[in-house]
């Protein structure tokens, strides 16, 4: 008797493991899993004791520069979830859980304290790195959106530039690959609760307004002198629609067949 519970046991237990790993869809799911999980227990305490608030872009969206725009009119430094290279970021882990430059981008910032927000950059989850500081906890989530035509384009420049040099067209898988993140990215984003969401275009016409209301959102004192002061040291460069010509018409037109319900959510079109 005692030898059959003893094999009832064991099954009750294999059947329980194939019910977990049934609902991974690929082997590196489990580590993912695992260290989303670890992280998330580990950070725990950090993440309640501060204010977190998350710059949320999908890469090259402005992330950088709306970074630059608050330091200079708040004083304060900014972090990322992972460690930056422009500027180079510490590889020191800070208490809030994300890595900053050395006194910020201009490295005249003073770090958060406790009870104040502390914007942490994320591009989750439209990489396939994830950093331990994803996913926490957050107070509220500030979300940056930019034209996937730029934006999609942009990204290539920066992971292929050989290529991006060597040809002025963006190559159709690589459209494909980012068409697909893109869409994971503000899909997820607009699941999320307490995200507030700016255009990238908007502060390319007046950065002004929208970075007063970021820093409304992070409850920082800033004055309309700290404001104009941010805007003429990190003013606005570029326009919107700017990598138009680096597409064949067929990707332009499986760009807005595939993002269509998206653009129109955020006011965008295909001329």
């Amino acid at each position: 008797m005692f030898k059959k519970m003893i094999v009832l046991f064991c099954c009750l237990i294999c059947l329980n493991a194939h019910s977990v790993f049934s609902q991974l869809s690929h082997p590196h799911d489990l580590k993912d899993k695992w260290l989303l999980n670890a992280a998330a227990n580990k950070n725990k305490k950090i993440s309640n004791e501060w204010v977190r608030v998350y710059l949320a872009t999908y890469p090259r969206s402005g992330n950088h520069w709306h970074r630059s725009l608050i330091e200079e009119a708040s004083g304060i430094v900014t972090s990322a979830v992972y460690i930056d290279k422009e500027p180079l970021h510490m590889t020191k882990e800070f208490p809030w859980g994300g890595y900053c430059a050395d006194h910020g981008h201009n490295g005249k910032c003073r770090y958060p304290v406790k009870g104040e927000s502390v914007l942490v950059k994320t591009h989750f989850p439209s990489q396939t790195n994830i950093s331990k500081f994803d996913r926490l906890p957050y107070h509220a989530t500030i979300r940056v959106v930019r034209h996937p035509v730029d934006s999609i384009y942009s990204r290539y420049v920066k992971r292929y530039s050989k290529a991006a040099a060597a040809s002025p067209i963006i190559p159709t898988n690589r459209v494909k690959e980012y068409i697909k993140s893109w869409q994971k990215f503000q899909t997820y984003w607009n699941k999320k609760e307490n995200v507030f969401t700016f255009l990238y275009e908007d502060s390319l016409i007046n950065p002004g307004p929208d970075l007063k209301k970021m820093c409304k959102i992070l409850k920082y004192k800033v004055t309309s002198e700290d404001i104009e002061r941010a805007v003429s040291v990190h003013p606005p460069i570029g326009h919107p629609l700017k990598h138009l010509d680096k597409f064949s018409k067929d990707d332009l037109k499986m760009i807005e067949r595939e993002l269509g319900p998206l653009m129109k959510q955020f006011g965008y079109s295909i001329p």
